[in-house]
């Protein structure tokens, strides 16, 4: 799942593609490689920055979370997520790897890690090893509330309010209060990637229950705005799916491109604060 973030940049998800017949030279010149990375975001990390907080986060520590990633038939990542404690922060571990027929061409292997505080879920530091292939790179980012400035190993840029990193705001939206909204309703969120900060905002659709392999789980519906065209058929081309429960735990997001469709499923859970509620349909 995490490795996707970089993986699917311009030059390797040309390579990929192309590689499998999905898409003819004259597309490829349509993919730039921000795009891709905020296609992956919005699909993986798409969260609102600004629900009221329940005051008690329906995680801690000790919480794993992995998840199997699809392009189209052909088995594409996994992802491991874990939930640590250090001093008054959670430690937030998020590991990714290429399977399947993507790693006999293209072997990935990242991590990401986000320090945060206990009580506000302000990210203090955020940090990343991607290793695609032959292409290595490290960064850390500091977040400085004081001076109200990101501090990269590459630049230094203005600190917006009710901001989150790429792994942060997975967590955040879990501590956020879901019970009052309204179908329809459309929050904004902020997230910071290469030096910059990505707009957004996330549309509330409403309940839905899910067959998984866990079962039929009760969940909500979400949808970001998503601009269509080039990359997407439609403004609600991608569509998660969060446990009602008190995990809230994203248990499976769609997504609907131009070149064909990318699917993310949990598969393991364990150390959750609640088994995952279920309901029997025939």
């Amino acid at each position: 799942m995490i490795s996707l973030i970089n993986y699917i940049s311009k030059y390797r998800t040309e390579r990929l593609l192309s590689m499998n017949g999905v898409i003819s030279t004259q597309n490829k010149k349509g993919f730039k490689s921000s795009v891709i990375k905020k296609i992956v975001l919005i699909l993986l990390f798409s969260t609102s920055s600004v629900f009221a907080q329940n005051g008690h986060p329906p995680f801690d520590k000790g919480e794993k979370l992995s998840y199997k990633v699809h392009y189209g038939l052909v088995s594409a990542g996994m992802a491991d997520l874990e939930v640590q404690t250090k001093d008054s922060a959670y430690k937030f571990i998020a590991k990714g790897r290429s399977t399947g027929l993507f790693n006999l061409f293209f072997k990935v292997r990242n991590t990401y890690e986000s320090l945060v505080d206990k009580y506000s879920l302000k990210p203090n530091q955020f940090h990343r090893d991607i290793r695609e292939g032959d292409y290595v790179k490290k960064e850390s980012v500091f977040f400085n509330y004081e001076l109200k400035q990101a501090e990269s190993t590459r630049d230094t840029i203005p600190l917006p309010e009710n901001t989150q990193d790429l792994l942060s705001i997975f967590y955040y939206m879990r501590a956020q209060n879901f019970d009052t909204l309204q179908i329809g309703n459309k929050q904004s969120l902020q997230v910071y990637l290469d030096d910059e900060f990505m707009n957004s905002k996330l549309e509330y659709l409403g309940l839905d229950t899910i067959k998984t392999k866990f079962g039929w789980i009760p969940c909500t519906q979400w949808s970001p705005q998503l601009q269509t065209g080039r990359v997407f058929k439609d403004e609600q081309g991608v569509k998660l799916w969060i446990s009602n429960d008190e995990n809230k735990i994203p248990i499976q997001i769609k997504a609907k491109i131009m070149v064909g469709s990318i699917k993310m499923d949990l598969i393991k859970y364990s150390g959750t604060k609640e088994k995952l509620t279920k309901v029997n349909r025939k």
